[in-house]
């Protein structure tokens, strides 16, 4: 992962994709609960509470506005995560 101190950038150089899916590949929590090639339970919700974490971390240190922003972002974050979720069983359920 990048370095703690430099910005990495959210979007491919000259598209407006994230690259979200590049940094996670990275992270080693990811690598952690992937490794037996299962991802079970526990580390679904340990994964959560690191990211709760995180957002207690942050909560505090952004104003009225840029918190407005980020629960904008994180709401259609988790809009985005639903619909990819729902057509990805929607796509194993039509194989089966």
């Amino acid at each position: 992962m990048a370095d703690e101190t430099s910005r990495s950038a959210w979007f491919g150089g000259e598209t407006a994709e994230l690259q979200l899916a590049q940094y996670f590949q990275r992270m080693e929590t990811w690598h952690a609960a992937i490794a037996d090639g299962v991802i079970a339970p526990e580390e679904i919700r340990e994964q959560g509470n690191r990211v709760i974490g995180l957002l207690k971390e942050v909560e505090p240190l952004i104003d009225t506005e840029q918190h407005a922003t980020l629960t904008k972002i994180l709401y259609e974050m988790a809009v985005l995560q639903a619909m990819q979720g729902t057509a990805m069983a929607s796509t194993l359920g039509a194989k089966s």
